[in-house]
């Protein structure tokens, strides 16, 4: 083993119980956290056999994103995660395919997985470095390829640092970047091929299916989509406020970890029901939570606003400001939005922006004018048709 890697499995074994103990507990509100998962539920040959395709998400919302991706190699895939949540959405998508969590990142156990997995070529998501996971992937043969990759600035000084870790995997792995300037840092880190394909997050947004849901004649809805800490008393001070000029309001708010939705109730000023406490809507709610997995982007649909959630919050840095877009709904996106930088380039003359101080002015401008929301939300859904076409391109340099 490299001297660098043996230096990373030794620090990283010695920190496992504290990892595994700071994840669990911070994990509880998010779906909870299975050590049997990471220890015990390696690959079976049957479960694995005839499948050749490894696809690496790390979480929930790479799940979401990927699965253009998946969907295209789902009868020669594996998928893999990070969290639990994660791959039990991959589950819940994808009930025919092999869903597994990666076990903790030393070789002891990688080596062990990868070979059971038996897989010739692996897709990571965006990029999702494990150093040993990725090693015993290179040592066994089996071809890395980061698609949609993307490398902050602090992400490429942090993989500089340690490139006495990480070059070996640079070196023998194919970036396929989101953008031309991942693909000039991917260069700088000297992976072995770069090419920009696109963003897959362009892909992923489909027309929304049909909600079960009563909610009436109600205008304005205002969808709050992926929300954290604090945003949620934001949504709620801009309802009220948005209440004296519209009285037939409705706030739809969709925390970002379900966990949260109960505790919601006391944070927002005004008749608060649950999604999983009734589908109707009754005509004197101010607040419906949507504590349930998978339903925002229908959720949106339904919206003549969507707020994006993470954007209000800099602890965050974002969410997909595309998922209402492809509902032509007009997005307002704060100004903490780090992790889609790239998209909302893209998509900029296409949403408003704004802070938490003159939010309500934004949302109520938009509310007044008809046209103007109108012409928002179309030109979103315009760009969104136009950047798509990313999974055709991954697979065409993975399968060259």
């Amino acid at each position: 083993m490299r001297v660098g890697l043996f230096i990373y499995n030794l620090l990283y074994g010695l920190s496992l119980p504290a990892l595994l103990t700071v994840a669990k507990f911070t994990s509880e509100k998010r779906g909870g956290f299975s050590v049997k998962r990471r220890f015990l539920s390696f690959p079976s040959k049957s479960k694995v056999k005839g499948r050749d395709i490894w696809i690496h998400c790390a979480s929930i919302g790479e799940v979401n994103s990927a699965r253009p991706l998946i969907e295209k190699l789902k009868d020669r895939a594996i998928v893999t995660t990070f969290t639990d949540y994660g791959a039990d959405r991959a589950l819940k998508l994808f009930p025919e395919i092999p869903v597994y969590v990666i076990p903790p990142d030393m070789k002891l156990f990688t080596d062990r997985f990868v070979k059971s997995l038996g897989a010739k070529k692996l897709l990571v998501y965006e990029t999702e470095i494990w150093p040993s996971l990725l090693t015993s992937a290179i040592e066994q043969k089996v071809e890395v390829y980061f698609v949609s990759g993307k490398i902050t600035e602090s992400s490429f000084s942090l993989y500089k640092r340690f490139s006495s870790v990480l070059s070996y995997i640079f070196e023998s792995s194919v970036f396929l970047a989101r953008s031309d300037e991942d693909a000039e840092r991917a260069r700088k880190l000297n992976f072995a091929k770069v090419k920009t394909v696109g963003d897959l997050k362009f892909d992923s947004v489909t027309e929304p299916k049909p909600i079960n849901v009563s909610i009436g004649n109600r205008f304005p809805i205002i969808v709050w989509g992926s929300t954290h800490e604090g945003e949620e008393e934001l949504a709620g001070k801009i309802h009220v406020k948005l209440k004296e000029e519209f009285p037939g309001i409705l706030t739809i708010v969709a925390p970002r970890h379900v966990g949260r939705a109960e505790s919601l109730r006391s944070l927002l000023p005004g008749k608060t029901v649950l999604r999983t406490q009734s589908k109707g809507v009754p005509s004197d709610t101010d607040f419906y939570v949507v504590d349930t997995v998978g339903e925002l982007p229908s959720f949106y649909g339904l919206g003549d606003i969507a707020v994006i959630g993470g954007t209000f919050n800099e602890k965050v840095g974002g969410h997909n400001p595309l998922e209402p877009m492809v509902s032509a709904v007009p997005v307002v996106v704060g100004p903490h939005y780090s992790h889609f930088r790239e998209i909302i380039s893209k998509v900029k003359e296409c949403i408003i922006f704004s802070t938490s101080e003159n939010l309500f002015d934004k949302i109520s401008l938009l509310l007044k004018n008809d046209e103007l929301r109108h012409r928002i939300g179309t030109c979103g859904k315009k760009v969104l048709e136009k950047e798509r076409g990313v999974t055709e391109r991954i697979l065409k340099e993975v399968f060259a």
